[in-house]
């Protein structure tokens, strides 16, 4: 029989659908820049000239507005926006109840006192606060002290404008029944415009007054802060460093960190993320993968947070009693050092390496310094030693074997120690132990400083870590008296330029700065000039309000010139000069009739800047100062003022003398009134070099112009010189 026919093949299955595609995944989030609220407190921006603060006296009836510009405290802008985006925030359980009794007291008043000692994070607290608590149309602005004392009449109040007031000194910003008392027509106005002020004040300052306290004044006290480790975590994180976040869970470090203050656990997550780096050029150095590192990072971190202490603790003991301790954790025995490798380590502390004759020049200074040798007999000290009897050292240790002894190594002559935070740390412990050394160890380290340094100089960065660990600004004077004594004018400036930059050391840099522009010592006065001709870029607002002080207040003719070229450069550049000139502008709207040193050096400073080939003064629109007025003032004073004949000169020659009748005209409006007649003689004689197309000199245009004046014309001025 036939075989079957095969039964047919069962149809194919219909193809499936294809799978929808997955969505794309979301783009992610821009990182949040790194911009704490205590960095946003910085005067960073250039701010309007003339935002005075204006009072509205009634906001219902008619409004009078009243200017105050001199007499009012510097403001500066801080963003609401990144206050509320601050990513490295910590909304603190400590916080909680002092925060809603805050919220509270800004319900009844426009005023609050919030207590609290420093460190503690008040003045982000009270921005956090204001930037959630008010309304979205109400500007944030951080206040400057800078008063002699505290005065209620020179507190801003801007309509619509929540501003935070520190006060931390106790000598400048103390407190007294008067100013509580005049406190409260300063809120009902702030009231009136829809502002607030929150004021934090220390403990210190607070105990003077606390028993005197207005009843309509709101008191909040901060008495706690975030735990270091919540800090710490949050820092980092917004830092973008959260592979470092790990090390953070180590028992020893939370052991070591648990009673830390906020401000103390920022420099931990800086020195981590430095230490970090230091370890990852390092293993690019001898080509090995850099998380063979990891067991050294740990341990490093832990002796970061334990401040090397176990160490420390050690070779600074008493000397008097013990020559050796058991060995420490590590296999090394630590030794206690005696005075002179105490000088040794602090040297290359400040210096972090350096050539071991350098190290060990540095450490005789020191040794000198603190038995009272006076600095400046320092050099007769050293060619003293150049002829005494030398063969005690060589009956001593080795310089190499010593700085080995202090944990340091040596390689081609180059010492430094085997960690790279160990330095900073025994600067930090020195200090902490032994306060009477405070004075002579800020003038030792100014020694240290080269001539002309800067930022980067290694006495520099010793000095403002020291002073930025224990926020211990008092001794920013004391900086500033040792290099006036040392010649080292350029360390001290460096030094108050990085103070003034820190966001904590600096609104009180700034208030030195501020003090010290009136004082007549022309060391002192140059010290300002030098810090705020660094600081008119990114902090313009202060910075020029201190260069205007020392210009009206200019201990002598150099002084002067020093202000002559801060504004020179400030006008010059792009980015401050029309800033700059508004800014002239308005102090001479202010001086009035009367002369102000201030406004001729800035006109005279404007006068050297050109745009597209023409005096940027006579070009295009925007606040000027009233350019024949600021001539006849210069004028009028050729002694003080001799550079601007050439500045006149140049302008007549601009452009090939198209503006040269324009410029003429405006120097024959300046001498019609209050230039002497030997001036007057000393410009025409002058202006007799330069001529127009015509043949004729400038000289003798002006002196014909001036020849019809019955009391001019017929004096004898002679020709002017061709």
């Amino acid at each position: 029989a036939p075989a079957p026919a095969p039964a047919p093949a069962p149809a194919p299955a219909p193809a499936p659908a294809p799978a929808p595609a997955p969505a794309p995944a979301p783009a992610p989030a821009p990182a949040q820049p790194y911009s704490p609220i205590a960095l946003l407190t910085l005067p960073a921006q250039v701010p309007p000239i003339n935002a005075v603060g204006t009072l509205i006296a009634d906001p219902t009836g008619p409004i009078h507005v009243e200017h105050r510009t001199a007499d009012l405290l510097e403001t500066a802008p801080v963003a609401r926006d990144q206050v509320l985006s601050d990513t490295s925030y910590v909304a603190a359980t400590e916080w909680q109840e002092a925060r809603e009794r805050a919220a509270n007291a800004l319900v009844e008043s426009s005023v609050l006192l919030l207590v609290a000692p420093r460190h503690h994070g008040s003045t982000t607290f009270s921005f956090r606060l204001l930037a959630e608590e008010t309304d979205e149309e109400v500007d944030l602005h951080v206040v400057e002290t800078s008063w002699n004392h505290p005065l209620a009449s020179k507190l801003p109040a801007q309509a619509k404008s929540a501003y935070v007031l520190d006060l931390q000194d106790s000598d400048r910003d103390r407190i007294n029944r008067t100013f509580l008392s005049h406190l409260e027509k300063y809120e009902q106005t702030l009231n009136k415009n829809g502002s607030y002020l929150i004021i934090t004040v220390t403990p210190e300052i607070w105990s003077h007054v606390a028993g005197q306290v207005p009843a309509w004044l709101k008191v909040v006290r901060l008495s706690n802060y975030p735990r270091a480790l919540e800090v710490a975590r949050k820092h980092l994180s917004a830092h973008g460093h959260t592979s470092l976040l790990e090390y953070l869970n180590d028992t020893t470090v939370q052991e070591n960190i648990t009673d830390w203050s906020p401000v103390r656990a920022v420099r931990l997550v800086d020195e981590m993320i430095a230490l970090r780096g230091e370890i990852t050029r390092e293993a690019a150095d001898e080509g090995v993968d850099p998380s063979s590192y990891e067991d050294h990072l740990q341990s490093e971190i832990q002796e970061l947070a334990g401040g090397w202490g176990e160490i420390l603790n050690i070779r600074f003991a008493d000397s008097t009693k013990i020559s050796t301790l058991p060995s420490t954790e590590s296999d090394t025995t630590v030794q206690v050092l005696d005075v002179d490798d105490r000088c040794l380590s602090l040297a290359l502390a400040v210096r972090h390496s350096g050539p071991m004759s350098q190290i060990q020049d540095d450490a005789q200074r020191l040794s000198d310094i603190l038995a009272g040798v006076n600095s400046t007999s320092l050099e007769k000290s050293a060619d003293k030693k150049r002829s005494v009897d030398l063969k005690a050292v060589l009956a001593g240790v080795g310089l190499r074997t010593r700085l080995n002894t202090i944990g340091a190594d040596v390689h081609y002559g180059e010492a430094q120690f085997d960690s790279p935070n160990y330095g900073e740390a025994l600067l930090i412990h020195v200090w902490d132990q032994y306060h009477p050394l405070h004075e002579r160890l800020i003038r030792w380290m100014v020694s240290c400083g080269g001539e002309g340094s800067t930022a980067d100089d290694p006495a520099v960065q010793a000095i403002l870590n020291v002073l930025a660990h224990h926020q211990d600004d008092s001794q920013l004077t004391k900086v500033r008296d040792e290099a006036a004594a040392l010649d080292r004018l350029s360390v001290a400036t460096a030094v108050l330029v990085g103070a003034a930059r820190d966001e904590h050391l600096g609104r009180r840099a700034r208030d030195f700065l501020y003090a010290w522009s009136d004082n007549k010592t022309s060391e002192t006065q140059q010290l300002v000039v030098a810090a705020c001709r660094e600081l008119i870029e990114d902090q313009p607002g202060p910075a020029l309000i201190r260069l205007r002080r020392v210009a009206d207040n200019a201990a002598n003719s150099q002084v002067s010139n020093d202000i002559l070229n801060a504004f020179n450069a400030a006008a010059a550049n792009p980015k401050l000069t029309g800033w700059f000139s508004n800014a002239v502008s308005e102090w001479q709207s202010q001086a009035g009739k009367a002369s102000s040193p201030a406004v001729n050096l800035g006109v005279l400073a404007l006068m050297s800047v050109d745009e597209d080939g023409l005096p940027w003064l006579l070009k295009g629109a925007g606040p000027k100062p009233d350019v024949a007025s600021a001539l006849r003032e210069l004028l009028a004073d050729l002694d003080n003022y001799p550079d601007v004949i050439n500045a006149i000169i140049r302008w007549l020659r601009a452009d090939d003398g198209s503006i040269y009748y324009h410029v003429l005209g405006l120097v024959q409006e300046a001498v019609a009134d209050r230039v002497g007649l030997k001036a007057l003689a000393q410009l025409i004689n002058e202006l007799g070099k330069v001529r127009e197309r015509g043949g004729s000199s400038a000289g003798t245009q002006l002196q014909d112009s001036i020849g019809a004046d019955p009391d001019l014309g017929v004096l004898p001025l002679g020709d002017p010189t061709a």
